[in-house]
């Protein structure tokens, strides 16, 4: 079975093992696991922030940073496609309390005549108070230009707003667009990043920022649970792949594009890459038909929409698997 449902569907590596097991470890709650710290500073260095945060998934790291920049009762301006909105279980509203307003583009990013628009009347005494906007990079795999970023960063900062940017997959941004992954997280005062999401860590993600939002944001972790003691364990699992993991996404670009082009290829489909992501869009809504025959012969994918599968390449998956995937599409796209 070729599996291309996610990257998160990575197995540790030995080597990966091996440093799990050998991890020098301390209790994190009193900020005693020397691993962990390690990770934390590497990843604080490599984003351009003063510090960051070592938490259990993706969806704390998000959570942790929309407490700490909005009040209860306050906006939060995010594409309602947006991970943080759309596939954290109302979270944002939930435990924080917000009030989620959401723009629709197909780039991610919100045009500048909206902002100006959302931030009329902000004084206003009926109005609740935009405290927050979400970008994410890359975008479903679509990487975010940097001046559109800045743009927005600038446009909520200038109205006393902060950015959050959600960057699960920044490490494939940074790699796509040929810069450092502080040069993706600039503008953003807090980040999130995740370290199975194509690095194929088995656990974990951070969020970072100045270090008094990081202290701040340590509480915030506790609040909702986050608080771990031998972390260092699967810390090390995270600070293998961010060391060793990240150079090599520009194999799983390559290997998603020819994907791409080649199912593209087959009748009735048509296919696009987006860093490691191919979207396959298949007629007549049949999304969840095509993926069930694809599974049938040996890929698993996910639909993404009624039109739309969702194919991600990650460090399993090897150029005879991408052979191998082309000609068992090509055949389950046959029957039907």
């Amino acid at each position: 079975m070729i599996d291309l449902r996610s990257d998160t569907v990575t197995r540790p590596t030995r080597q990966m093992r091996r440093a799990m097991a050998e991890a020098e470890v301390g209790d994190d709650v009193f900020e005693e696991d020397p691993t962990v710290r390690r990770l934390e500073e590497e990843t604080a260095a490599l984003l351009g922030k003063e510090a960051a945060l070592y938490v259990p998934s993706g969806h704390m790291a998000n959570q942790v940073a929309v407490n700490v920049a909005v009040g209860s009762g306050e906006e939060v301006w995010a594409h309602e496609r947006a991970h943080v909105l759309s596939n954290e279980q109302g979270a944002t509203t939930f435990l924080s309390r917000a009030l989620p307003r959401v723009f629709d583009t197909s780039e991610g990013y919100p045009p500048q005549e909206l902002l100006e628009r959302w931030a009329e009347g902000v004084d206003d005494v009926h109005r609740a108070r935009p405290a927050l906007v979400c970008l994410e990079n890359t975008f479903s795999g679509l990487v975010v230009p940097p001046s559109e970023q800045r743009r927005v960063a600038d446009f909520a900062h200038a109205h006393g707003m902060r950015l959050h940017l959600d960057g699960a997959r920044l490490w494939s941004a940074a790699i796509a667009l040929g810069v450092s992954p502080a040069e993706v997280a600039a503008g953003a005062d807090t980040v999130s990043v995740c370290y199975s999401k194509g690095l194929g860590a088995p656990v974990g993600s951070a969020v970072a920022a100045d270090s008094v939002t990081i202290r701040r944001a340590r509480r915030v972790r506790k609040l909702l649970g986050g608080g771990m003691r031998q972390a260092g364990i699967v810390a090390a699992g995270a600070l293998y792949a961010l060391r060793e993991h990240r150079d090599r996404l520009a194999e799983d670009h390559r290997r998603a594009d020819r994907l791409a082009t080649e199912v593209s290829a087959i009748p009735g489909l048509e296919a696009s890459a987006r860093t490691t992501m191919v979207l396959v869009r298949t007629p007549d809504g049949r999304a969840a038909d095509y993926a069930e025959a694809f599974a049938a012969h040996g890929v698993r994918c996910i639909p993404f929409g009624r039109e739309t599968i969702r194919m991600v390449v990650h460090l399993e998956i090897t150029e005879s698997d991408i052979d191998d995937a082309i000609t068992r599409i090509g055949e389950a796209a046959a029957r039907l």
